[in-house]
């Protein structure tokens, strides 16, 4: 049994190692394509029509993009000739290589073909060079077939059409020879086209953060699950974050992430405040936050003055309840944080209803009590 099931593909080393091992093979390929298929002259060229997925069964090591990647390139390179659109697996694939045909090298080219334009007489030998390459010209304009192939890969006209003054005047600059300006416009029109669809498609899911949003079940899992967060944590940042992006106005598609960073900051200084404090104990009556709590609010952008004008009652609740706490830092942030969010929350319901605000003259409002805001998390004890 032959190690070699099959017939193998034969390629030139010296050809290989100018235009590259992928290219000489797919050129190969083309060529023996060319032996067993009947070629039909059009304009000094024999074109050979194939079939997508032949092309495909005879290189399973490709893929379609490769095909079409590789083609492109050896059109690119004057080796090769494309008729109609780039290679797809769901159509026809019209080529021929780059060698001009005497008329009078075959009875077809004598005789007009039914269905295809009369071949044009050549006068010159046969020619099996490409075309020289040549330098982009100030009114360089690409045919109605570099349209239609753009237009076939979904790019409209009028894009195309716009790219065309700063794609002669790039090149121009470097005064670059190239053997087919249009092959190489077609790639690069391609390209800013699937760019301009990316960004047109992220500032489509770009929105606000509105007061009903909340982080999704993928980024909990990150905070909570992966990172260690406490649930309850993740719970208590959601008002501010909200507050803080919805007065900035901001929009974006990216909010889980924006939370997930917020979340890790916070947490951080969170930690380090639970380290330092670890052994319960009763609140003191000239207790005060330690300077890292202040850093936190910071970060949640709640304002210091309010935090210090809460501090009396926070410290009169706990004294007549007497629990100790290991952390009453930790406490204290917490109480602070829900306090803001409900003070801001009013305020923008008052706002909407017409009411005056700036009425309380120290800026807070409590719409329940303090035993139920302070005693609503054990998570902190």
């Amino acid at each position: 049994m032959s190690l070699i099931p099959e017939k193998p593909i034969v390629i030139s080393p010296t050809l290989a190692a100018t235009i590259g091992l992928e290219e000489t093979v797919l050129l190969q390929l083309l060529q023996e394509c060319r032996s067993h298929s009947n070629a039909q002259q059009s304009q000094g060229y024999q074109w050979i029509t194939l079939s997508g997925e032949k092309l495909l069964s005879l290189a399973p090591f490709w893929r379609e993009d490769d095909i079409r990647r590789l083609s492109m390139g050896l059109h690119e390179k004057g080796l090769l000739l494309i008729g109609g659109a780039p290679f797809s697996a769901e159509q026809d694939f019209r080529f021929a290589f780059n060698e001009a045909v005497a008329a009078s090298s075959s009875p077809a080219a004598r005789q007009p073909s039914t269905g295809q334009p009369t071949a044009q007489p050549v006068v010159q030998a046969v020619n099996t060079a490409p075309h020289s390459a040549k330098t982009i010209g100030n009114s360089w304009q690409p045919s109605q077939d570099a349209l239609r192939q753009l237009s076939q890969l979904g790019v409209t006209q009028t894009f195309a059409e716009q790219q065309i003054p700063q794609f002669v005047a790039y090149w121009r600059d470097r005064n670059v020879p190239r053997h087919s300006w249009e092959s190489k416009f077609i790639k690069e029109v391609w390209r800013q086209w699937q760019q301009a669809e990316a960004t047109s498609h992220r500032r489509r899911q770009e929105v606000a953060v509105s007061s009903e949003w909340r982080p999704s079940n993928d980024a909990m899992q990150i905070l909570v699950r992966q990172g260690g967060i406490n649930a309850n944590f993740v719970e208590d940042a959601i008002p501010e974050f909200i507050l803080y992006w919805r007065d900035r106005g901001d929009v974006s598609s990216t909010w889980d992430s924006k939370f997930i960073q917020h979340i890790r900051r916070q947490w951080q200084f969170y930690s380090g405040m639970m380290e330092q404090d670890s052994m319960p104990r009763a609140i003191t009556a000239n207790w005060q936050p330690k300077e890292s709590v202040y850093d936190v609010l910071q970060m949640a952008n709640i304002n210091r003055q309010f935090a210090q004008q809460i501090i009396p009652e926070f410290v009169l609740y706990w004294q007549e309840n007497g629990s100790p706490q290991c952390s009453w830092s930790t406490k204290f942030l917490q109480y602070v944080k829900r306090q803001w969010a409900r003070h801001n929350q009013t305020q923008s319901t008052d706002t909407a209803d017409g009411k005056q605000q700036g009425s309380n003259p120290k800026g807070r409002i409590r719409d329940r009590s303090i035993i139920d805001a302070v005693s609503d998390r054990s998570w902190a004890s």
